[in-house]
């Protein structure tokens, strides 16, 4: 008998602890309750109130008193209510440059039959993965979405600016409603998580970096021997200038004007080209200066491996120096820009490493035929750099330095060869065939995606 009564003791009991706690999750799930100050404001004047009805036994104050606590106790129920049955849902572009406008839709979704959801805030934080890089801070980003009503969806856009270059992780999103009488602020946490590349910043190449650029390719016009060269075409034909070699003389014309004729031929504007960057860094009393000089870099590689990847027909590779240096390389493409763009917006500033291991790691063909541009931080000797390379010999190193652009940010090399500001779209033809279009300083069109 004892034994039974003391069974059914403990059910009841377990069964009063169940419902209570159903209670209390149905009312406040995952959820946080927060005063706002017109609430704090309200809750002093109820308690002034209450306190003299009490104190001078006044039944009307203590009447108004009494109805004054309806709104709290409504506000505690009805605001739990408004969160219930509810799902946002958050789409970000895959990729974004850095300093561009950058877009998120949120959508916010009421499953419930008949009542709607009232002055609901979505709260969204960007945090970077990688918090050494320079520039890199939180971005917080939300919307307002005041009535979504029953078995319906809202979506708003929120616009801001994108951050500085990085890889950003997307925290819990953040839900709050103040309904019914803005005297109190319940949140919940929804397990909306995403990601979102941030590139460098990239701009266009000035009329100072093609003129560069011609000049130092003319030292090589005349001058190549490689088999596609034999079996390409020429285009037209210019005058002879010194270093061409006498291979690409037409002699016919030359003869027929009295003056030395050379062969222009389409492949010599396809030449492979290998940009090396260097983002070295002193280990110790670095200034913003310096950290500048890094992101300038960084900046000038990122438009140079855009404007090539707009030409398809050559080949590019990046390559990165650091204690352990590393590469990239492949025909210029769509895919190929996101890789080294990729690459770029996570890069690290280093103190170590040099050009030497670099040029170690490099495809032979590379060395043999491509084009340099060397983007540093800092004073470099070719020379040096190649007697402690394992590869290079003298005679190799004699035919790559002709074609070595260097350029020291330090000294202020990159200064008039890149501008930024224009967003006028242009157009570039993928491999497939089909025609994207990138803007100079903004991303691929339809590159959205679905959280």
């Amino acid at each position: 008998m004892s034994t039974e009564y003391s069974t059914r003791t403990g059910d009841s009991r377990r069964g009063s602890n169940w419902l209570s706690r159903r209670i209390v999750s149905s009312l406040w799930p995952n959820q946080r309750l927060r005063w706002t100050s017109e609430g704090v404001y309200y809750l002093i004047i109820w308690s002034v109130m209450l306190t003299i009805g009490l104190y001078q036994q006044v039944n009307l104050i203590l009447l108004v008193a009494g109805l004054a606590a309806g709104p709290v106790i409504a506000s505690i129920f009805v605001s739990a209510g408004m969160l219930s049955r509810l799902s946002v849902s958050r789409r970000t572009p895959a990729y974004v440059f850095s300093g561009e406008p950058l877009k998120i839709d949120y959508t916010l979704r009421n499953d419930r039959r008949w009542t709607a959801a009232l002055a609901l805030i979505a709260d969204d934080v960007m945090t970077a993965v990688d918090r050494s890089l320079p520039g890199t801070r939180q971005l917080h980003s939300g919307v307002f979405f005041p009535q979504v009503p029953g078995r319906s969806q809202v979506e708003i856009r929120w616009e801001g600016t994108s951050p500085a270059r990085g890889r950003y992780t997307f925290q819990p999103l953040d839900l709050a409603t103040r309904a019914p009488f803005g005297l109190i602020e319940r949140h919940v946490t929804l397990p909306v998580e995403d990601s979102l590349i941030v590139y460098p910043r990239v701009g266009q190449l000035t009329r100072r970096w093609h003129l560069h650029e011609r000049e130092a390719s003319q030292t090589r016009r005349g001058q190549r021997h490689d088999r596609s060269v034999q079996q390409d075409e020429y285009h037209g034909l210019r005058d002879y200038r010194p270093g061409d070699s006498p291979r690409w003389i037409h002699w016919r014309t030359s003869a027929r004007l009295g003056q030395p004729m050379v062969k222009e031929f389409e492949q010599q504007h396809e030449q492979d080209l290998a940009v090396l960057i260097d983002p070295w860094l002193r280990r110790t009393q670095v200034d913003a200066k310096q950290r500048e000089a890094v992101e300038e870099a960084i900046r000038f590689a990122a438009t140079l491996c855009h404007e090539t990847c707009r030409r398809p027909g050559r080949r590019l590779l990046l390559g990165w120096t650091g204690a352990v240096p590393g590469m990239r390389q492949g025909p210029a493409s769509v895919k190929l820009l996101h890789e080294l763009l990729s690459q770029l917006a996570m890069m690290k500033p280093s103190h170590e490493g040099g050009l030497a291991p670099l040029l170690d790691i490099l495809p032979p063909a590379t060395l043999r035929e491509a084009l340099f541009v060397v983007i540093s931080t800092r004073p470099i000797n070719l020379y040096e750099e190649s007697e402690k390379s394992l590869r290079l010999s003298e005679s190799s190193v004699r035919g790559m330095f002709a074609r070595v652009t260097m350029l020291d940010v330090s000294r202020g090399d990159l200064e008039g060869m890149i501008q930024f500001g224009s967003s006028e779209p242009v157009q570039f033809v993928r491999n497939d065939d089909s025609p994207s279009v990138i803007g100079p300083a903004g991303a691929l069109n339809g590159s959205e995606r679905g959280s």
